[in-house]
């Protein structure tokens, strides 16, 4: 053999060898792919049964967040498995959340008889009474269900709002506990079963009214919070869905789930009702945490000594039957005071005989 054959022989061995940096970024891509397999099996496969797989669910969308520096990895590796890695999560991400960053198609035709609906948690220990007034002012919506009302909100609200909504059921409470409606058509309180048979952070208020010539079934409700509790939320999902189906027509729900539409509670609701931003709204919508912290009588945690950012998740929901679709979905304006941002929804009625 020559040394020529042999100095050939052995480039290729050469060209294989791999530098720290190759080992680095493959180890980085085959991470992120145990990652997403960890994802799959915490979401499809314990779901919320522990405290932290109900909180790893909650914030599933930000598992996501490394993707495009993967990518960036992959283009320059060129190897498969990394395109692998990333196409799955491509498509995972695409099939919880793609259908919010597209464009809607044809909205559905308006009715004479709409209902703009609002639902929206004040913050029991938020002060700012003027603020709130403010929000519901500029949403101008039909009815408004508000949780966590304070005697001293629900003072400010009947000063300010009997004129433009002067049909009210205010539960006023200190704390967290508190809750109302405010509404533009008449309403009558009716029978909460079997949603009064659990323990919620206020008992739900259910009311019916009518809007031209239907008749609408409207519940404010406000779940126990906390991923310790999610065995509890289930049951109050549980409960708001029995309630669904032993009610014909026209029924909303709205009001704080304390939940992710990546979690059990949503998906139990959605088996009979519909999620009015699923339907009609654009983006992530997320509605918490605001700017308040613990320190201020907020929810909005803080880890090492600093508040995460502002407005990670979706928890708070309008939800509708079949009786009804919706027009239009969008996030309203945070008032500064409140953790939550209010979400809007403006609904039609289906001319389905009998629709649930």
């Amino acid at each position: 053999m020559t040394p020529a054959d042999a100095s050939t022989k052995e480039a290729p061995r050469a060209s294989e060898r791999r530098s720290w940096r190759d080992w680095l970024l493959d180890g980085l891509v085959w991470s992120y792919g145990l990652v997403l397999v960890a994802v799959l099996v915490t979401r499809y496969g314990l779901a919320d049964r522990t405290w932290w797989s109900f909180a790893a669910n909650a914030l599933l969308l930000y598992a996501f967040l490394p993707a495009p520096l993967i990518l960036l990895v992959v283009a320059r590796r060129r190897r498969r498995e990394g395109y692998t890695i990333v196409g799955l999560a491509a498509l995972l991400f695409a099939w919880h959340w793609g259908g919010l960053l597209v464009p809607r198609g044809g909205t559905p035709q308006a009715t004479e008889n709409e209902l703009r609906v609002m639902t929206y948690n004040t913050l029991g220990f938020n002060p700012n009474t003027a603020a709130t007034i403010r929000v519901i002012r500029e949403v101008n919506a039909d009815i408004v269900a508000l949780q966590e009302m304070t005697p001293e909100h629900a003072d400010a609200l009947e000063q300010a709002l009997s004129g433009s909504h002067p049909y009210r059921l205010l539960d006023a409470r200190p704390g967290v506990t508190g809750s109302g409606i405010l509404s533009r058509h008449p309403l009558r309180k009716i029978d909460a079963s079997p949603l009064d048979r659990i323990a919620w952070i206020g008992t739900p208020m259910v009311v019916e009214l009518d809007v031209g010539t239907e008749r609408v079934t409207f519940v404010n409700f406000h779940t126990v919070a906390g991923p310790a509790n999610a065995r509890e939320r289930d049951e109050q999902a549980r409960a708001l869905s029995d309630f669904a189906d032993a009610h014909q027509g026209a029924v909303i729900f709205a009001g704080d789930l304390n939940a992710t539409d990546q979690n059990a509670a949503h998906s139990i609701i959605t088996r009979t009702m519909h999620d009015a931003w699923r339907e009609a709204g654009w983006g992530f919508g997320h509605t918490f945490p605001g700017e308040p912290t613990p320190e201020h009588g907020g929810s909005r945690p803080v880890v090492l000594g600093m508040a995460v950012p502002t407005w990670l998740v979706r928890i708070d929901y309008i939800f509708h039957s079949n009786a009804l679709e919706t027009i239009d979905a969008r996030v309203g304006p945070g008032d500064g005071g409140s953790d939550h941002r209010p979400v809007v929804a403006t609904l039609s009625f289906r001319r389905i005989p009998g629709g649930k």
